[in-house]
């Protein structure tokens, strides 16, 4: 049975009893945090799903430092609204919602932090930056999940379209003669290359909302539209705002 974490309108999840009991002894999610199956039809507090489970004590009032300066009005105050701070190196550990808390774990690896307007301004002068950087985020997306097939799939997309390509120039060049029948051929060669591209970049997707909602849950969501029209750029826009909290505790709405 899978649970979700609710804080105020933002969900988390979703995650097995095992999971929360884990959280729950590590200080990651409080007893008091609201928690509901998908057989459950009301929000029950936390503690009231997994028992007495000793947590180790954890100020859910903590202070923030001088280098972050969201959601606080001056060094070392006690945060209770602001906003969103999660764990990170060498900071404490924030949510906007009546007390402090932490949950996800900043320790996993980080993402590529290169700003998107960039990564689109550069492709502009130079297209083959974006296959470059595609394949540094498939990289990084290969290194929380090895398993991920996005690679396999969107080389193989390339490897058809180049294949077409060729077959078009041989063609052109010997002067074939069913030129309507091959125009066909071509066509569908190229958007089966195409459909194999935008199958790896769900693949990412899929592997990205499973990890950061799971092993490190910020409560990630990616747009099936967005990542279909924009996919390197709206991907880097997310791997910036995770690498931003790795490094300064701070996650950006978003």
């Amino acid at each position: 049975m899978k649970y979700y974490i609710r804080r105020e309108l933002n969900e988390y999840g979703p995650y097995t009893l095992a999971d929360l009991q884990r959280y729950v002894a590590q200080g990651n999610i409080s007893p008091s945090d609201l928690t509901r199956s998908e057989g459950m039809p009301d929000w029950v507090p936390v503690g009231d799903v997994i028992g007495n489970i000793p947590a180790p004590p954890m100020a859910f009032a903590q202070t923030v430092p001088a280098t972050m300066n969201a959601g606080y009005s001056g060094q070392g105050e006690t945060v209770y609204s602001g906003g969103t701070v999660y764990g990170g190196p060498g900071t404490s550990n924030v949510y906007a919602g009546d007390h402090a808390t932490r949950i996800g774990n900043p320790q996993g690896p980080v993402p590529p932090d290169f700003h998107w307007a960039l990564v689109l301004l550069i492709s502009c002068f130079c297209g083959i930056f974006q296959v470059v950087w595609l394949f540094i985020e498939i990289s990084f997306v290969r290194k929380i999940r090895p398993e991920n097939s996005s690679l396999a799939l969107i080389l193989s997309g390339m490897g058809i379209q180049v294949a077409a390509m060729v077959m078009l120039f041989a063609v052109a060049f010997q002067g074939g003669h069913d030129a309507a029948g091959f125009t066909v051929f071509f066509w569908l060669i190229i958007l089966t290359g195409s459909a194999l591209y935008f199958i790896g970049y769900f693949k990412m997707r899929e592997a990205l909302l499973e990890y950061y909602n799971t092993e490190e849950p910020i409560n990630l969501r990616l747009s099936g539209v967005m990542t279909f029209f924009f996919s390197v750029f709206y991907f880097q826009y997310h791997f910036s705002r995770i690498a931003t909290w790795k490094k300064t505790g701070y996650l950006a709405p978003q």
